[in-house]
């Protein structure tokens, strides 16, 4: 799609020429790793530079020169660091796993939210990371080894029929999208058209997490993209469809927008942020309920 036409369609949602300038020079984040070091001892003995995030507990801005390699640091190699959007960092903590639960990550590759759960865990409990093709849980083992996860079970199954019932006290599904928000030049091969498609799978994906979640348990639906149909829409099939799925309120001590008021007033519960709140990608953060019934 032509620039000016994707503008034309993003201004449905927010300012587009801020959002795409915003993306265009977003900044460098990083998650220090506290299975392997304390934040503390970290920002204390790293030579690397940065800035300290006031809503991320573990997360660092970097102020180093824009041609610094952050993966070819020492505090890379040894695990110590994950480099890792601003906004995907908040993925993991609104789930908020426990180190006693059964987790499950249905599209974990390569691992930045797998690892940031496990870390949260305390390398504790249970972690199952889920994908679907061979090379991507390449991709997952090479993060697990680097970042000395050892809650963890890697399975290969399709997200659209997981086959598991009710056997997870938390579920996250980051799906596959059209990466908007993320994408450096997403936008240049995409079409309506295209998200609709997605949508199609994402959709089923939801509904086989949903299937995996025991009674009373949460699961967080997110994606790096924009587009209703892959958002808004996708969640709201599975609550038109299961009386036993309820959104639940995300607090926010970060900059965001709410879900779209087209959806009714139950989509304030979710966030929308863009590149421009806090020069990170975009994103879409939804969390489900399974009541009890």
């Amino acid at each position: 799609m032509e620039e000016k036409l994707f503008l034309d369609w993003l201004s449905q949602y927010t300012d587009a020429s801020v959002c795409l300038d915003a993306f265009r020079s977003q900044k460098t984040f990083f998650r220090v790793n506290t299975i392997k070091r304390s934040v503390e001892s970290f920002a204390l003995k790293s030579k690397i530079k940065f800035e300290k995030i006031p809503f991320s507990s573990a997360g660092f801005k970097l102020t180093e020169p824009s041609n610094f390699e952050i993966g070819k640091t020492w505090e890379y190699f040894l695990g110590h660091i994950y480099p890792q959007s601003l906004s995907s960092m908040l993925v993991a903590p609104i789930l908020a796993p426990e180190p006693k639960q059964h987790v499950l990550d249905v599209a974990a590759s390569p691992g930045s939210k797998f690892s940031h759960m496990a870390m949260i865990m305390e390398n504790k409990g249970i972690l199952v990371g889920n994908d679907v093709r061979m090379e991507k849980l390449s991709a997952l083992y090479a993060t697990i080894n680097r970042m000395n996860i050892l809650n963890c079970i890697v399975t290969l199954r399709d997200g659209v029929n997981l086959d598991w019932k009710e056997r997870f006290d938390r579920v996250l599904l980051d799906a596959p999208c059209t990466a908007l928000g993320s994408g450096e030049s997403a936008f240049d091969r995409w079409e309506i058209d295209h998200s609709k498609r997605i949508a199609a799978i994402q959709k089923k994906m939801l509904f086989s997490a949903y299937d995996a979640l025991k009674p009373g348990g949460d699961l967080t639906y997110s994606t790096c993209t924009y587009a209703k149909e892959e958002n808004e829409e996708v969640v709201k099939a599975l609550l038109d469809n299961v009386p036993t799925a309820k959104l639940l309120e995300i607090p926010t001590d970060f900059p965001c927008e709410r879900g779209l008021s087209d959806f009714g007033d139950e989509f304030r519960k979710v966030v929308r942020i863009y590149p421009q709140h806090f020069e990170s990608e975009g994103f879409f953060i939804a969390k489900i309920r399974k009541e009890v019934s």
